[in-house]
């Protein structure tokens, strides 16, 4: 582009005309003289930089300054908690390996590997509640628990993630360190997550002295402490661990079983006093400040043009709505600091040759001798885009921050509950009668087979349906303790995996055994003693 602007306006220069670019030199002088540098950007989805604005932040530091002001919360008793995930497929760190080589290669336990999910919480003066695990698998073994945090709950899910009953479970673990009470009560901040907002998590908040507050969808990464501060450390040391088990333990995967160890590991090296009071000192949480974010951090949001959202106001008296329409174009002072165009080696002119906002009726005109000087811009050259207005079909209703255990929130989690009850009872009449259509099958034929005068007068294999030998239903050998689980002590189900252990040949349901495949099972027991 320098190479355009310097042709366009007769500029004299020593560009490289046949690749029509810039030199080296000159971008290093460039770069040099107003003060810029390459930098690494850091990845911003979407939804958090059209979300992030300042309507909805205002809005979360209106209510946190109100709950702040009514219940007179200490410090120790202003706590964020959060949920993410931890791999068992490390992320290969940096290595030596000689110069030139093009391919440098580094052992990882899977190609794909199980997330667990662990739900942290902190005060903002630098305390920790012990952590809560979530495994992808329906039933527990104690062999996850090995070396794990201090302190920490172990539970499970079908997916590994958490659900309002484990929720409601991860508050009375969180009752249980925090100690709130009628005098002191504690605040809990968090995200606006489904398992968050439940009929019982309110209840067992009111009745234990948890005061909730979300925080505005789509801004953890701003305003949530743990995301500013813990979480980016906590993960680069969980890879440093997982790296050095990897190379430690040559040719032994990373299970579910190792994750609670490593785990342990990383969380006593970053859960230090130092980092939850900088997450809480930074996102404006305390000491509490509403101005921590300034204008050029809602830049993205007014470049990109969103309508501004419009948030009930429970107070009388008139509603904070937006009613200009929405612009196709980002505005001029989104993108620019300055309402002097920037120009490539020239020099500025005086500013009775440009623009004169008190004499002129449009301040926009420049003089005719500008123009004719300066030829194209550099909005000519890189115009700015304009916003594609797509069509999109209706989705569920914009979150807010809100206070979860307010009594008009009580109003959001009973319709969810009453939206379940009805869900599971349609299904369960569906289920009915279904079996009600198929409680009378079509009788089935089996082959007759002749028998001579060698058979035996016991009933022969060849009597048996094949269907029948197949058939999880039937009690064929339920005294033998082979067919029982080795990790549940339960006999299987109709249709379910089973997979063999390697080292002492025992079964155990897929469900159970924590692992993906069967190939190269081992049980949980004999992990533990092995």
């Amino acid at each position: 582009m320098a190479f355009e602007y310097a042709t366009r306006n007769n500029v004299k220069n020593n560009f490289n005309k046949l690749m029509k670019t810039a030199g080296r030199d000159w971008l290093e002088g460039f770069l040099k003289r107003n003060g810029l540098s390459i930098r690494k950007a850091e990845g911003t989805s979407m939804n958090r930089a059209t979300v992030f604005n300042k309507q909805e932040v205002d809005h979360f530091y209106k209510l946190l300054g109100e709950l702040i002001e009514k219940y007179h919360f200490l410090p120790k008793n202003i706590y964020n908690a959060d949920e993410s995930g931890f791999t068992t497929v490390q992320e290969p760190g940096k290595v030596l390996a000689a110069k030139g080589q093009r391919r440098v290669g580094s052992i990882t336990s899977w190609e794909r590997g199980r997330n667990i999910t662990a739900l942290c919480a902190m005060s903002a003066t630098g305390g920790f509640i012990p952590p809560m695990m979530i495994y992808p698998r329906l039933r527990h073994s104690p062999a996850l628990e090995k070396d794990g945090p201090v302190g920490a709950l172990y539970k499970c899910s079908k997916n590994g993630w958490i659900t309002e009953e484990l929720f409601v479970s991860w508050l009375s673990h969180f009752c249980e360190h925090s100690k709130p009470s009628e005098n002191e009560k504690v605040l809990l901040i968090l995200d606006n997550h489904s398992s968050h907002i439940s009929l019982a998590g309110y209840e067992y908040c009111k009745k234990n002295n948890i005061v909730m507050l979300s925080i505005p969808p789509h801004s953890s990464h701003r305003i949530q402490p743990l995301d500013v501060s813990f979480f980016g450390p906590m993960k680069a040391s969980y890879r440093q661990e997982c790296n050095y088990f990897m190379k430690s333990n040559l040719g032994q995967k990373i299970t579910p079983a190792e994750v609670a160890s490593l785990f342990r590991k990383a969380f006593v090296k970053v859960a230090s006093i130092s980092k939850a009071e900088a997450g809480f000192k930074a996102t404006g949480i305390f000491p509490y400040n509403p101005q921590v974010f300034d204008e050029t951090d809602f830049l993205p949001h007014a470049a990109l043009n969103e309508s501004e959202l419009v948030i009930e106001n429970d107070e009388p008296g008139p509603t904070s709505s937006f009613t200009e329409p929405v612009h196709r174009t980002p505005e001029k002072s989104a993108i620019t600091t300055s309402e002097q165009p920037f120009v490539f080696g020239l020099e500025v002119a005086s500013t009775s040759s440009c623009i004169n906002p008190s004499t002129s009726n449009n301040s926009d005109v420049v003089d005719n001798k500008v123009l004719s000087r300066k030829g194209a811009t550099v909005q000519d050259l890189l115009p700015i885009p304009t916003k594609v207005q797509k069509t999109t079909r209706k989705g569920r209703e914009k979150q807010h921050a809100k206070i979860l255990t307010s009594t008009p929130f009580k109003k959001d989690p009973t319709e969810k509950e009453n939206k379940k009850i009805m869900k599971a009872r349609s299904k369960a009449k569906s289920q009915n009668e279904k079996s009600k259509s198929t409680k009378h099958p079509a009788p089935k034929f089996k082959r007759k087979i002749l028998h001579t005068k060698n058979d035996s007068s016991s009933e022969s294999e060849a009597d048996v349906d094949p269907k029948v030998l197949c058939d999880d239903d039937e009690n064929d050998d339920m005294e033998n303790d082979d067919t029982k689980c080795v990790i549940c002590d339960d006999y299987g189900r109709d249709r379910e995996m089973w997979y063999r252990c390697t080292v002492c040949a025992y079964w155990a349901h897929a469900d159970c055994s924590g692992w993906d495949a069967p190939d190269g099972y081992i049980c949980d027991l004999c992990q533990k003693y092995k």
